[in-house]
């Protein structure tokens, strides 16, 4: 029988049928509407049958127990294909077991206490160049910050405020719009799709030699491309060529270094407001570190400063949404949803349930301090096989970007500043976030 789950209900204002028009205008507050109806509910969008789930034992179900039954949505894996071919974000079966073991070794520990060092250099030069009473734009420090180590970190190259690098930040722009509506297919003569044709030869133009170099001279670099072609020498399966090579650098890159800029910009935000959690943060620092500048081997003894990300991971999540699509019909809590159904998890009513985080709205790392939360009910980096691959990456990187920054300033709000979340594919602030600098 088919599945006779409750419809939702349109928030007030529109229409029934316009559920579309309501989370086009206002995501956030329309999943927020949504959530309030049901744990498991059937939404009327129009051409394809879509179910939302909110409850860790549903998102099990997707994600994990069934997770062979569901792919990344149909839409987002055409639009991805077009520009960056078969990649680990959207295959599936061989090709992405495949991938998935061929990335794996560049996000091993080794790796990642050489990548530290990275993003301690990059953070060093930011607060080197802030000055005390200065007003920053924290979000845009936090993209210079994120995209300079991430480039460097994956490519060996710093490519911030290159042309190379415009050129490819323009490319991932364009992506995000496509996958964010309804993509026009990648042969119809618009303006757009020039742009986009020319963006990706430039990338290729690009990354395509200095793979072909890093393949003859056969140095490790100690960067993620390195990895990749050292991983293509020992393919015998021939999936990974030179430009499977380049689509995973830049795939990677996309997937990561807005996740991380915007989680570190609200991770500031919440300090702000939360005076008594910032001194606590900065008295474990000022314990751990005195004056001198953090290693990665300082990261274990601060178990507050990784409670304090987390916390705001939850609280403000940037990947607000995470969709799957099933590939055959499937059964949920006795629920048949056929082929095709589109999965919409969000974690952020997830990680505003009452039930599973008591007083939900309220800033409080202590929840993170035992450890026992499930990881179906906390997912800041997705969750399932298909969690993202570079989540230590970030994490280790997070924390010693706000570590650093917090040994020398204390960071404040302009008196006039309103403070608001909007969805654009990730979370961001829709006013950008201002900070005023005083030093500790």
């Amino acid at each position: 029988m088919p599945s006779t789950l409750p419809a939702a209900i349109a928030p007030s204002g529109y229409p029934q049928r316009n559920h579309t028009k309501a989370l086009r205008q206002d995501a956030l507050g329309y999943i927020e509407y949504i959530a309030g109806q049901g744990d498991f509910l059937k939404i009327p969008f129009p051409l394809v049958p879509t179910y939302f789930v909110n409850h860790p034992d549903l998102i099990q179900e997707v994600m994990v127990k069934q997770s062979r039954s569901f792919h990344k949505p149909f839409g987002i894996k055409y639009t991805a294909n077009q520009l960056f071919g078969d990649n680990l974000f959207t295959s599936d079966g061989e090709l992405w077991k495949i991938l998935r073991s061929t990335l794996q070794p560049g996000f091993s520990v080794p790796r990642l206490q050489n990548y530290a060092k990275t993003a301690i250099g990059y953070t060093r030069q930011i607060v080197d160049r802030w000055q005390p009473g200065e007003t920053v734009e924290i979000t845009d420090n936090m993209m210079e910050l994120t995209l300079r180590t991430t480039t460097q970190c994956f490519f060996g190259m710093d490519l911030y405020s290159s042309k190379s690098g415009e050129n490819l930040l323009r490319f991932i722009e364009l992506f995000f719009k496509r996958i964010s509506s309804v993509p026009t297919p990648a042969w119809v003569p618009i303006p757009s799709n020039r742009e986009l044709k020319k963006l990706l030869k430039d990338r290729n133009d690009f990354f395509l030699p200095i793979i072909e170099e890093r393949r003859t001279s056969g140095e490790d670099k100690g960067d993620i491309l390195s990895m990749l072609v050292q991983g293509q020498k020992a393919d015998t399966t021939g999936y990974i060529t030179d430009m499977q090579v380049c689509n995973e650098v830049s795939n990677l890159f996309a997937a990561g270094y807005e996740v991380t800029a915007y989680s570190l910009a609200f991770t500031l935000y919440l300090l702000a407001q939360h005076p008594d959690i910032e001194a606590r943060l900065r008295d474990e620092i000022a314990r751990v570190l005195g004056t001198r500048e953090i290693t990665a081997e300082d990261l274990e003894q601060m178990p507050y400063l990784e409670q304090v990300l987390q916390e705001s991971m939850r609280l403000l999540p940037v990947i607000a949404f995470v969709g799957r699509q099933s590939i055959e019909p499937v059964t949920i809590q006795g629920h048949h949803l056929p082929s095709r159904s589109m999965i919409v998890v969000a974690p952020w009513t997830l990680h505003r349930r009452a039930d599973i985080y008591p007083e939900p709205l309220t800033f409080n790392p202590d929840r993170f301090a035992d450890g026992n939360i499930s990881k179906s009910a906390y997912l800041p980096f997705s969750g399932g096989p298909r969690a993202c691959i570079g989540q230590g990456f970030a994490m280790m990187q997070m924390r010693i970007n706000l570590a650093m920054i917090l040994q020398r300033y204390r960071l404040s709000l302009p008196s006039d500043y309103v403070f608001k979340p909007i969805f654009n594919f990730n979370t961001r602030p829709q006013n950008g976030l201002p900070m005023v600098l005083k030093a500790v």
